[in-house]
């Protein structure tokens, strides 16, 4: 009886320690499990993202989710679509990875026609400077051979083979001969730099280490997207042979690792900006100057063609501390004839994938360009403003094409819209409570505070992504940045100048 009276005694002193065990698993599992979605959540989210991207047609695209995997299959009319819409599906909660099994089903051209278009496409590149590229279809699959400098010129090259009408497939074999080697520390360096320099992957706990020019990231990132972007982030750096991307996906990665805000000084956001456009093979910032003032960074001096103008516009934007840029940088062009910059530009314009059907009216004075014309869509307006400013010899790009708003929904239809996807996209679900929207005749205007400039980025991104919507005012602000918020969205540093300008361009397949 002694002992029995013993074990009990014991196992009921126990009791509490185990109570407490038990306590504190089942009040920290919420933490997990309710940030885990259901397969049927994402798939839905998924679909609506791609119904909502105007640069895709997902009405042949099919869905479905295992375990948090997404299986993209189907068919889209352009090789662009497809993968934008693999970028996008990224983007939603849940996702821990996409499979895209998506065919590309564009109209029918011959091989010969498909070859010249890129070929001609490369050689007329302000981007690409290296020669020897080789173009070779067969059955609307492109495959690029040779040598280039730099890593931007191979992707830019796939990028340009890849809008050509009737691209099915592009499969890239262009060689990197960098022209000089640089330590494996210096790599590792800019790497680290730049992934702590992005709005997206600030504060995120990747770990980097670089053997022989060849990058390796290990940690955990929240999402898909942010996944992708850091193996792109680490390619951009100069003379990396390679990215080996071991990134987990885990839903659970604490949001809280960015929750320690860093206001730069004036001088330390100077210095970012510097490193970001320096380290941009894309351009050649050294006869740039930059003037920084409370988040406001102002650019000053030339570069050698419009797209670089624009880049670096879009460089001093993805870094973290900046809020607004202004942009007095102009192109300093070798002299071309007008009437050959024009017959560059319609010659893309009219064996473009995106912009068949479409009748954009180009003119070009000193090699400052004015297209004017009718498209459906705001993606399609600035998809032909990239066009036209990749054409070597332009300074400038006047866009005054007009967008004729296809999908009419009422302004109160388009709130409830944006609001739940903001719900559903990873980035800005942790406030969208704290994120007001606004509609007026397809005009929406954000307003509120947020935690991250991520967070600020990507609601515009979702608003302007959303069927409906033609432009975005977004006014948010970013927690613990002590800003003149107020006066700059009062006045604005580039009166009419609309907030998606700068937002799709120039980085592989949508990347933003």
């Amino acid at each position: 009886m002694k002992g029995d009276s013993m074990k009990k005694q014991t196992s009921i002193s126990k009791f509490p320690v185990l109570f407490a065990l038990l306590l504190s698993v089942i009040i920290a599992a919420p933490v997990f499990a309710a940030a885990k979605v259901a397969d049927d959540d994402i798939t839905y989210w998924v679909k609506d993202a791609l119904r909502q991207d105007a640069r895709v047609d997902a009405s042949e695209i099919t869905v479905k989710t295992r375990k948090g995997i997404v299986t993209l299959s189907g068919s889209v009319n352009n090789l662009a679509a497809g993968n934008y819409a693999d970028t996008e599906a990224k983007k939603i909660k849940g996702v821990l990875g996409v499979i895209n099994e998506i065919k590309v089903m564009p109209v029918w051209r011959s091989d010969t026609d498909i070859s010249n278009a890129v070929q001609r496409r490369i050689l007329d590149s302000a981007v690409i400077e290296s020669q020897g590229i080789t173009v070779n279809s067969v059955n609307g699959k492109v495959t690029l051979s040779g040598s280039v400098a730099t890593y931007s010129e191979k992707e830019e090259a796939g990028l340009l083979a890849g809008e050509v009408r009737g691209v099915k497939e592009v499969e890239n074999n262009i060689k990197i001969k960098w022209r000089a080697k640089r330590s494996d520390q210096e790599m590792k360096n800019d790497v680290v730099a730049a992934l702590q320099r992005d709005v997206y992957l600030s504060g995120l706990p990747i770990i980097v280490s670089v053997k022989n020019g060849v990058v390796t990231l290990t940690g955990s990132v929240g999402n898909a997207y942010e996944k992708e972007r850091a193996g792109s982030d680490a390619y951009l750096v100069s003379y990396v042979r390679n990215v080996e991307n071991r990134l987990k996906v885990e839903w659970w990665e604490n949001r809280g690792v960015r929750n320690k805000k860093i206001w730069p000084s004036d001088d330390a956001l100077k210095k970012a900006v510097r490193a970001e456009l320096d380290e941009d093979t894309r351009i050649d910032a050294s006869n740039i100057t930059i003037k920084v003032s409370y988040g406001l960074v102002t650019l000053n001096g030339s570069v050698f063609n419009h797209y670089q103008k624009r880049i670096a516009e879009q460089d001093a934007r993805d870094v973290v501390g900046v809020g607004w840029v202004i942009d007095n940088l102009f192109a300093r062009v070798d002299k071309r004839e007008d009437w050959a910059i024009q017959d560059d530009i319609n010659f893309n314009l009219n064996t473009d994938a995106v912009m068949e059907g479409f009748d954009i009216n180009t003119a070009v004075n000193d090699g400052i360009v004015t297209l004017s014309g009718k498209v459906n869509t705001w993606y399609e307006k600035f998809h032909a403003a990239d066009i036209a400013s990749r054409i070597k010899g332009v300074k400038e790009v006047i866009n005054s094409i007009t967008v004729q708003r296809s999908s009419w929904k009422k302004d109160t239809e388009l709130v409830s819209t944006i609001k739940n996807r903001l719900e559903w996209n990873w980035t800005t679900s942790p406030v969208r409570d704290r994120i007001n929207v606004n509609v007026y005749n397809g005009v929406v205007t954000l307003t509120g505070d947020v935690d991250t400039w991520s967070e600020r980025r990507e609601a515009g991104r979702v608003a302007l992504l959303t069927e409906g919507i033609r432009k975005v005012d977004n006014l948010l602000t970013v927690k613990g940045y002590d800003y003149p918020w107020d006066q700059w969205y009062i006045k604005g540093p580039i009166p009419n100048t609309p907030y998606y300008y700068y937002e799709f361009d120039y980085y592989p397949y949508g990347l933003y």
